[in-house]
């Protein structure tokens, strides 16, 4: 998948791509990770699919977290689409990737972690792949989640 850059950041500030939320709790998230990330990767497939640029997120109820499947041209996420459009240079059509995203309190210092899937057209080529992986990511970075709260707790005592 391809788009004008112009196209994107146009679509990235008006908030006009495609967009689904799931709620899940962390005993779940943790208990099934593929399953609970599976209705995220068929529905950015299916947005693939359709020529639109999408955010599926994963709202973790009972914790401050999010997760975040995105396809964009550059690792920043959608909703960051005003400072998106002061990076661009005018390259014209340019390829579409998927990133995962996770924003929470611990996760590092900036509270934003954001890693590049895949190329879109390889998600629709290999969207069981693509579910491996994303869930191979997300359950390093829980991981990474709970030993930040782990070492913050310890150091408040």
């Amino acid at each position: 998948m391809k788009i004008e850059e112009n196209d994107f950041v146009t679509e990235a500030e008006a908030g006009t791509y495609a967009h689904k939320t799931v709620t899940t709790s962390l005993a779940d998230l943790n208990e099934a990770t593929s399953q609970t990330l599976r209705p995220l990767v068929e529905f950015v497939e299916a947005a693939v699919n359709s020529d639109k640029l999408a955010s599926a997120d994963l709202q973790v109820s009972d914790a401050d977290i999010l997760v975040q499947l995105q396809t964009s041209i550059i690792n920043l996420p959608l909703a960051y689409g005003k400072n998106i459009h002061k990076i661009m240079v005018g390259d014209g059509e340019v390829d579409v990737n998927v990133y995962m995203i996770i924003a929470a309190p611990e996760i590092n210092r900036s509270k934003l972690r954001i890693d590049e899937l895949m190329a879109a057209e390889q998600l629709v080529k290999d969207p069981d792949q693509a579910l491996d992986q994303f869930t191979d990511w997300l359950e390093a970075q829980l991981t990474t989640l709970a030993e930040n709260q782990q070492a913050a707790a310890e150091e408040a005592d």
